[in-house]
């Protein structure tokens, strides 16, 4: 799949133009919800194609009621807080899910609407989930594995991933019970060992053989998953400081200096030109709250406003459409992602567009960058 050109601007966006691109993905919420119904929306690869979607959400379904909880927060509508609560609530039967996904689905899904809506069931739903998930810690392995389910497959049991660190940090560490800080911090040593490069790169995953974490993969050859490293090292670091604290300002400062500003390639060792904005916007994220760690170097703020403003200006993101019958204002269709085993497109999706909503927010001083 060949990428679009892109034509980049240097241009930061204004705080206008930040409220007028949330409105309108909040609009993009409306479509989403009439198309997909009872159902959750993962993912769809075009503005008039059909969405796919899932009954229980899969490890996407807490993106969902976060950009509800998000919308409900900034709207302060009380049909929005209760399309986030519902929304909510049917996660419950993935807490006894074998997978470490979870924490992305119970902090996003979940704990949110606590933080920023003091929702009473989705309070019960977080602490449930910090439970569960503290109940799957392998002090063999000393993390919580991946597990075998939405995606872990057969070595899930003894893998760990960098695609949940944040979250899993981020929901062990709301509670007050110093046991699950404790699990959280394990996990955090352990995948720092198991998945940490040279020069601030990071491995997507590694794998116990017995003795001890092997990786498959060569350090920063997933653009996403070095994102996933950052943003979770930046919640470790806001929980324990140092090491994390330097190790996520190395890694920022790895993104920075092989991407040099531009939008990254999915898997910037191979030859194909797929792009991924995504992973743009989850580094911005973590760059947004490195800057608040380090208040003297506002320049990791800058530079997190400044790839955002290039994700937006860019052909993967659509401002407006007219001639489109179901008005894609508000589309981002920038996250790479395995539609089948051996094929990868640009779509839009849930998760993608929850990330950038968020971005936006934190931009415009809405929201804690550490909520996201």
């Amino acid at each position: 799949m060949t990428s679009p050109v892109l034509i980049v601007e240097d241009r930061l966006l204004s705080t206008d133009e930040i409220v007028n691109t949330l409105e309108q993905m909040f609009r993009r919420m409306e479509m989403m919800d009439v198309l997909c119904g009872q159902n959750f929306p993962l993912y769809s690869s075009g503005e008039n194609s059909d969405w796919s979607v899932s009954p229980g959400g899969s490890w996407m379904g807490g993106f969902w009621a976060a950009c509800w909880w998000l919308r409900a927060k900034m709207t302060g509508s009380a049909g929005d807080r209760q399309k986030a609560g519902e929304i909510s609530q049917r996660l419950f039967r993935k807490l006894t899910a074998d997978s470490g996904y979870r924490s992305l689905i119970f902090w996003y899904g979940a704990a949110l609407g606590e933080i920023w809506l003091q929702n009473a069931p989705a309070r019960e739903l977080t602490h449930s989930s910090i439970a569960a998930l503290a109940h799957s810690f392998d002090p063999r392995l000393n993390c919580i594995p991946l597990g075998m389910a939405m995606g872990g497959l057969t070595t899930g049991s003894c893998a760990i991933s960098v695609d949940n660190f944040a979250s899993l940090i981020q929901l062990l560490c709301f509670s007050r019970e110093k046991q699950y800080h404790r699990i959280a911090q394990c996990h955090a040593e352990t995948l720092l060992a198991a998945c940490r490069g040279d020069k601030g790169a990071f491995h997507a995953e590694a794998s116990f053989d017995g003795h001890e974490f092997q990786v498959k993969d060569r350090a920063g050859v997933w653009s996403r998953g070095q994102a996933w490293a950052m943003l979770g090292l930046s919640r470790a670091a806001a929980q324990w400081g140092e090491p994390y604290l330097s190790q996520a300002r190395a890694a920022c400062t790895y993104w920075r200096d092989v991407h040099k500003g531009n939008l990254p390639r999915n898997r910037p060792d191979q030859t194909e030109d797929v792009k991924d904005p995504s992973a743009v916007v989850i580094a911005s994220l973590a760059m947004l709250s490195l800057a608040r760690l380090l208040p003297d170097e506002t320049s990791w703020c800058k530079y997190a406003h400044q790839q955002i403003s290039t994700v937006l200006h860019s052909p993967y993101f659509t401002v407006i459409n007219p001639d489109s019958a179901f008005g894609s204002a508000g589309l981002f269709q920038g996250c790479c992602y395995r539609t089948r085993q051996n094929r990868e497109e640009i779509v839009e999706s849930v998760w993608g567009n929850f990330f950038l909503v968020a971005a936006l927010a934190v931009l415009a001083g809405l929201i804690d960058p550490y909520d996201c």
